[in-house]
């Protein structure tokens, strides 16, 4: 009886260690994923630069054309829908299965500032960056997609991308 008792013991105590190790995967993979593909996000949506001030020796950024690079590159990247940008739904085969929000997306070009370093201070998320020239600094949260249940946890990642002057 007693060996039967520690077996039943041993499986609960693997089934419980398993989920646990299972749920913790899912957090890092998930903060790998969103971390890798907003850094390639803010690179293309820096890419998206105004000729006529580029022309005159600024770096200003074209926003709209900046996000719709940002959207696309999420998008293709994290196998998200997006329509408006800011909220991106997880397709059928993504990794992800609750909703990523942009929950911050803020340009620092010439036209915000013509001094370097630049020290943008962000309160709400606790950001606090030099940066040396002009900049998309861009914040994106979610649910981690757990696969058990399990305590709810918020992945939140940032990217910053910066020309230097």
């Amino acid at each position: 009886m007693s060996t039967a008792l520690r077996t039943i013991l041993l499986v609960v105590l693997f089934a419980f260690i398993m989920s646990l190790q299972v749920n913790l995967d899912a957090d890092k993979t998930s903060t790998f994923k969103m971390k890798n593909a907003l850094e390639l996000a803010v690179h293309d949506g820096a890419l998206a630069l105004s000729s006529a001030d580029l022309a005159n020796g600024k770096i200003v950024f074209d926003q709209n054309a900046a996000l719709n690079n940002i959207q696309a590159s999420l998008d293709t990247n994290l196998n998200l829908t997006s329509n408006a940008g800011y909220v991106y739904t997880p397709n059928a085969n993504s990794f992800f299965k609750n909703n990523l929000y942009l929950v911050d997306l803020e340009f620092i070009d010439d036209n915000v500032t013509t001094t370097y370093p630049y020290i943008y201070n962000n309160p709400n998320y606790n950001i606090s960056k030099t940066v040396n020239g002009p900049s998309i600094i861009a914040i994106m949260t979610t649910d981690s997609p757990r696969w058990f249940n399990g305590s709810d946890t918020i992945i939140r990642q940032a990217a910053v991308y910066e020309y230097k002057k």
